[in-house]
């Protein structure tokens, strides 16, 4: 599967690195592009190549989202962190479960086996939504003001800038 291959391929070919450099330090994320040249990067990054990679292989964008999330760490009681994850929603399913693909898991596994995972919100390029909810977008992708410059990224450098698995090196480190 597309999703599976996919997720595992990128966790694998960024290095994680919770203070990622930018070419632009001024802008809080990077276009897929921009954050593949030092070779590491966040969650922010790993979700960017996922989002965009996907996009590029041919899955309907509307079908993809971008997922603003408290993920747990550790034990059940463990303290909650923020963290940024790819959503994939089942077509024409109004209540689907979300494949979730992570850059700390590389299996992909709908939200329902996630439960260390709360979202918060989801975007794509159409909108935001709070949690999941499907419809109409609650406000405009472009109110997220970090998005909304990759979003401009990517249309003026075209499918060149779109995250390519061929010319990635692997990389290693713990994510």
């Amino acid at each position: 599967m597309l999703l599976a291959t996919r997720n595992a391929s990128i966790n694998h070919r960024i290095a994680y690195d919770g203070e990622p450099r930018r070419r632009d330090p001024a802008a809080p994320w990077a276009a897929p592009d921009e954050a593949r040249e030092p070779g590491s990067g966040d969650c922010v990054d790993y979700a960017m190549a996922k989002y965009f990679s996907l996009v590029a292989a041919g899955l309907p964008a509307a079908q993809l989202r971008i997922a603003y999330v408290e993920a747990q760490a550790g034990e059940p009681d463990g303290h909650r962190q923020r963290h940024m994850v790819v959503a994939w929603l089942p077509p024409g399913e109004a209540d689907g479960d979300p494949l979730i693909l992570d850059n700390l898991v590389d299996a992909v596994h709908p939200l329902s086996r996630r439960p260390d995972l709360r979202v918060l919100i989801s975007f794509n390029a159409e909108g935001i939504w709070s949690g999941f909810e499907r419809g109409r977008p609650a406000r405009d992708a472009r109110r997220i003001t970090a998005w909304a410059r990759v979003l401009d990224r990517m249309a003026a450098a075209g499918p060149a800038a779109a995250y390519s698995l061929e010319s990635t090196r692997t990389t290693t480190g713990s994510r």
